[in-house]
Order: structure tokens, then sequence, then C-alpha cells
């Protein structure tokens, strides 16, 4: 699960475990991974999602604990809020690498694992990504793109990894 120290990502991880599933989590902040790895038994793996390099570690050492990966989450995600006139460049840039990217470059570091094992991928997207959303013009692209990429996706690997979307509204 990425994103896994906080909101969507810390809920995902504990619903998994409480169903007795094996959970790696991925983020940026190694503090809460450690709390919530601890009250878990979960793998703590800090990652920056945009780094393709730390995605391909982090699967490495999913591999090495577990054998392989049988459920991806891509929970990994930024927002922004101002209108696109007042929004810089590098928020939109940040908001795409991080939303966009980031499950792009994890998807593709589990993607041999995954294929062994007829896995999952799943991605958290937004009502954002088929919907407009005022003031957060960076973000609402960067859940329009997860779309169109992983629902090609799906088409291409057909049976062999399911691939799917969730779409939550605000929370």
């Amino acid at each position: 699960v990425t994103g896994a120290a906080g909101g969507i990502g810390r809920a995902l991880a504990l619903a998994f475990s409480a169903r007795g599933d094996r959970v790696a989590l991925l983020d940026l902040d190694a503090e809460a991974l450690e709390a919530l790895a601890a009250e878990i038994d979960g793998l703590p793996i800090v990652c920056d999602v945009t780094d393709p390099e730390a995605c391909d570690a982090a699967i490495a050492a999913v591999e090495r604990r577990w054998g392989g990966v049988d459920v991806l989450v891509n929970n990994a995600g930024i927002s922004h809020r101002s209108h696109f006139a007042d929004t810089s460049p590098e928020v939109l840039r940040r908001v795409m690498e991080v939303n966009f990217f980031g499950s792009v470059n994890c998807t593709r570091a589990a993607l041999p694992a995954l294929r062994r094992r007829r896995g999952v991928v799943v991605t958290i997207s937004s009502v954002a990504g088929f919907a407009p959303l005022v003031g957060r013009t960076a973000y609402a692209a960067s859940k329009h793109a997860l779309h169109g990429f992983f629902d090609s996706l799906r088409t291409e690997l057909g049976d062999e990894v399911a691939v799917a979307l969730v779409c939550p509204s605000f929370v």
C-alpha cells in the first residue's frame, strides 16, 4: 500500500491486516510508518514513489520478504488548492509526479511479480478523475491521467493481472 502512513492508505493497511494479509507499507513518513508497522506487524518501507529506482527497491524488498506481490494498492497522492491562473508550474508538475507517475512507477516495478502471481493492481483515483473540480486543476488532471493509463493497462494485460480504479469522493 503506497501512501500508507495516513488517510485512506492507513485505513486500507489496517483493513488488509485485520483480514490476515501481510502488508507492505510504503510512504515518505518514516516515523508514521514505523508506528503503523508495529501496530499491524507490517513491513515499513520508506519510498518516494516519484523515484523509479526507489519503487524498484521497495518492490524488491517485498519480494525478498514474502516472495512476491499479490496486490498493489497505488494510493499515494497529494492535492493543491488554487485556481489554475494562480498555480505555479512547479505545483502542477509535483502533483502529476506524485499522483500519476508515482502510480506508474510502482506498477512498472511490481508488474513482473504481479504477472507471476496473477495479481491485482488497485489505483485510488477520485471522482475528480471523471468530473471537474474547481480550484484543483492539477489534481483533477492527475486523476484523469490515471484513468487513461490504467484503463489502457487493463486492456493490455487482459486476464494476466486485474486492474481496478477506485474513485472516492471527498475524504
